[in-house]
Order: C-alpha cells, then sequence, then structure tokens
C-alpha cells in the first residue's frame, strides 16, 4: 500500500485540488464539532424553566420532571418578607389560586428579576381570565406557605448564578475556540503555497533580469513543483543558449584581431590620404571589437563580491577624467561600503561617465542612499535623448539617431555594458531627459552596507 500512495496516488495527494479538499473538510468538521459542543452545553437542571403548575408540584411535595426532589431545599422560617416586584406579586397571587388558599398566606420571593419579569405580568394579564396562565421561572425562587400556628414553610430552588455565566461563557467561548482552531489550519495551508510561488516568482524575476545561477526550489504542491521542474529546464536551455552565444561573439570578436594588424601593415605604403582613411576605419573596428569583447565579458564572468567604498570608487573616476581635460564636477559627502565586483562597477561607472562627457561640455557625479539602495547620478548639460529612444537605449548596438548621431555616439555598447553589470548587481539604471541635459540614475541595493558622514 505504501509503494501505492508514494507512486501513484503522492502526486494527486500533494496536488492543489487535494490541499483545498482537505481544508474544507477539515474546516467543516471543526465547525460541526464546535457546534455541537455548543448545543450540548446545557445550564443543568438547576436553572431549566420552573412553570406556575409544576410550583404548585412542588408545594404539595410531588416529583416535577425538570428538576430532582434533591434539587429543592424546604424549611421552615417565624417570618417571610413580603413580595416586592410586580412579577412576585403576580406569581404569589396565581399559585395560591392553584392551591385554594389566601392569598396573605402565599408569598413568591424571586432570587433575581433579570429572568423574564415583564413576560410573567403580561402573561397573567392576558390568560388569567381564562385559567391558563402558566408562566415560567427560569432562575432561582422560594416559596413561602403560612401555615396555622403561623409558621411559614419554604421551598426554594436555589441556582449558583456563577455557574451559569461560566457555562453561558463556556457556549460563546467554544465559537472562539472553533476560530482558533480553523484559522491556523487555513494559515498552514496557505504558507504551504505561499512559499513555493513567492520562490518561484523570485526565480522568474531573476530569469527575466539575465541571472541563471539559481535553480528554482522543487517544493509544496505537485503542480508547483512540476512547473519549477519545467522553469529549471528552461532556464538550463537559455543558460547554455546564453554561455554559446557569448562564446561565439567573443571568438568572432577575437579572431577579426588578426585581419586588422594584417590590414594596417599592407597600408603602411599607401598614400597619406588612403592610409589615413584606412587607419580611421581600422580604429573604429578595433573599438567596435574591444567593446564587444567587454560586454561578453560581462555576461559570461561570474560576480565577484567583495565589500567597497563607494565614495573612492567615484572620487578616482572623477579624477581621471579630470586628469584627461573633462569638466566633472563631483565632491565625496558621505562613505558608504557596499558590496560588489570592482571591475564590473568601475566599468558600469566608467561607461556612464564617457556617454555623458561624449554628448556634454559638464558632468555632475553625486551618490546618496536611499532606504536600501545607493543611488549614483550622471547629469551632463548635453543636447538629451528623444523619449521614444529611451526604451531601447540598452539594447546591444542601438544608437539614437536624432541627437546622438554616429561621429559622437560610438557603437552602440556602453549602456548595454553598463545596464548588464547593473543587473548582475541586482540593481537598475534609469535614463531621463531632465530642463537643461540628460540623467543616467544607476540605483544598487546595499543589503547591510554601512554610512558614515566625511
Amino acid at each position: 500500500m505504501a509503494p501505492l500512495v508514494k507512486g501513484r496516488l503522492w502526486p494527486w495527494l500533494n496536488s492543489i485540488r487535494a490541499h483545498m479538499i482537505l481544508l474544507a473538510l477539515g474546516t467543516i468538521a471543526a465547525i460541526t464539532a464546535i457546534n455541537i459542543i455548543a448545543i450540548n452545553i446545557d445550564y443543568g437542571p438547576s436553572s431549566s424553566p420552573v412553570s406556575l403548575y409544576e410550583m404548585t408540584r412542588i408545594v404539595r411535595g410531588l416529583e416535577i420532571v425538570q428538576i430532582p426532589p434533591k434539587l429543592i431545599e424546604r424549611g421552615r422560617v417565624a417570618q417571610a418578607p413580603a413580595s416586592e416586584g410586580s412579577a412576585e406579586r403576580v406569581i404569589s397571587r396565581l399559585l395560591a389560586a392553584r392551591l385554594a388558599l389566601p392569598e396573605r398566606d402565599v408569598r413568591v420571593r424571586l432570587q433575581s428579576d433579570r429572568y423574564r419579569p415583564q413576560v410573567i405580568v403580561d402573561e397573567a394579564r392576558i390568560y388569567a381570565d381564562e385559567g391558563a396562565a402558566n408562566p415560567a421561572l427560569l432562575g432561582g425562587f422560594t416559596i413561602y406557605i403560612r401555615q396555622t400556628d403561623g409558621a411559614w414553610h419554604t421551598h426554594s430552588r436555589i441556582v449558583d448564578y456563577w455557574q451559569a455565566r461560566s457555562v453561558r461563557f463556556w457556549r460563546y467561548a467554544t465559537y472562539y475556540l472553533g476560530i482558533l482552531i480553523v484559522l491556523p489550519l487555513a494559515m498552514l495551508f496557505s504558507a504551504r503555497f505561499n512559499r513555493p510561488v513567492q520562490a518561484f516568482a523570485a526565480s522568474a524575476d531573476r530569469i527575466g533580469a539575465g541571472r541563471y545561477d539559481r535553480p528554482v526550489p522543487v517544493a509544496g504542491p505537485t503542480e508547483i513543483r512540476q512547473a519549477a521542474v519545467a522553469l529549471n529546464d528552461m532556464q538550463e536551455r537559455i543558460a547554455h543558449l546564453v554561455r554559446e552565444r557569448t562564446a561565439l561573439v567573443g571568438a568572432i570578436a577575437h579572431d577579426l584581431r588578426t585581419p586588422l594588424s594584417n590590414l594596417r601593415f599592407r597600408i603602411a605604403n599607401a598614400d597619406a590620404e588612403t592610409r589615413a582613411s584606412a587607419e580611421a576605419e581600422i580604429r573604429h573596428m578595433e573599438q567596435l571589437i574591444g567593446s564587444t569583447l567587454d560586454y561578453v565579458d560581462g555576461e559570461g564572468r561570474p560576480l565577484i563580491a567583495e565589500p567597497l567604498d563607494l565614495g573612492s570608487l567615484l572620487q578616482t573616476l572623477a579624477d581621471d577624467c579630470r586628469d584627461r581635460g573633462a569638466n566633472v564636477a563631483f565632491v565625496p559627502t558621505q562613505k558608504l561600503t557596499v558590496r560588489g565586483d570592482i571591475i564590473r562597477l568601475r566599468r558600469l561607472f566608467g561607461n556612464l561617465m564617457e556617454n555623458a562627457l561624449k554628448f556634454g561640455s559638464r558632468v555632475d557625479l553625486t551618490y546618496d542612499r536611499d532606504g536600501d539602495a545607493v543611488v549614483v547620478d550622471f547629469v551632463d548639460d548635453g543636447p538629451g535623448m528623444a523619449e521614444e529612444d529611451l526604451p531601447r537605449a540598452f539594447d546591444p548596438f542601438f544608437r539614437g539617431e536624432r541627437s546622438r548621431n554616429r561621429s559622437t555616439g560610438g557603437i552602440g555598447l556602453g549602456l548595454a555594458i553598463a545596464e548588464s553589470a547593473a543587473r548582475a548587481h541586482e540593481g537598475s539604471i534609469e535614463l531621463s531627459n531632465v530642463p537643461g541635459g540628460f540623467r543616467a540614475r544607476v540605483r544598487l541595493p546595499i543589503g547591510a552596507a554601512t554610512a558614515t558622514a566625511m
């Protein structure tokens, strides 16, 4: 039987449908059990309703169905208190009529006037003329009957109101107990579904961002396990295709360097005009090959994270640009320690700086902490980019021809390389036109990074 459960039945028993059926059955069973308990909790015979007819039998020493004789206390007192409330007076008068005694010789005192006093009065007023008035008492009471010697015989039903309140409390408590049983059960099933789905969604986001290093955990109900296995297989195939594409592009770019060297050698004896034109094309092709190899390296190289001083990294970048005569404004404001790959971060910030300097005469470089992220802004005073080109700005080899043409726009891999480096750090780059220029904003998560004032 065990192999059958593990073999054929287990996938169904572990499915979402089976879990929902089990949750529904468990909820129904819990609610039914709670209702049965609540219905069967009774106040007991000490507080059962006693009618006027049954009070007559009590006085005559006869048994009644609702209350055993042992729960009726009998005694003798010298003086009986007068009936005070309207309900007490009505009961006294009706009981005297049933016992064929004078009204002055019968008195009834109620242990509590909380139970149906007005109902008793109304029933006596409506039914007394027909002789059908038979009101019932819910609480405790004492009946006083005067004897010929002037003493009073007593017949008392004493109710423990604390016990009644306790029973009432437990009746309500059973319903709250049902909620406390059903709610954790629902939360347990919800957590069993939620954790695998969240892991599945996070893995799908990583795959969409181009990170294939972590497979989806194969856990949870059968349907989610099947989807996780399928997603892992797809992730592996995509990673394999990306590796093949990257290796192919890298090999082609690397092999192109040899014919370029041969071309440079062959044009050495050409006339000056031809040689200058050919060398310009060769330099452009070498730049293309170098950028392509950088892009391939960024796609295929594993991330090596280490603590880095972000301010020092940006300061070095700004100083290098100033040494080349660039107008870069940068003032470190705080010490931010982050974890990242120094090679990829240098490539990320360097490409954005070069891109800004190509189209503007001045670059303002700033950085700050924003919650759990670091924000680095590169703002230039250039012409900006057409709004319709912004969504495609990170596509490899894309150039915005309207305002950033081929002569000034490079080969179109700088932003793609920067965006790949940002994704590798689980960050992002936002491009936007701002008044008087263009802004590239890098947002990187910093996790347990620390910040101190400088």
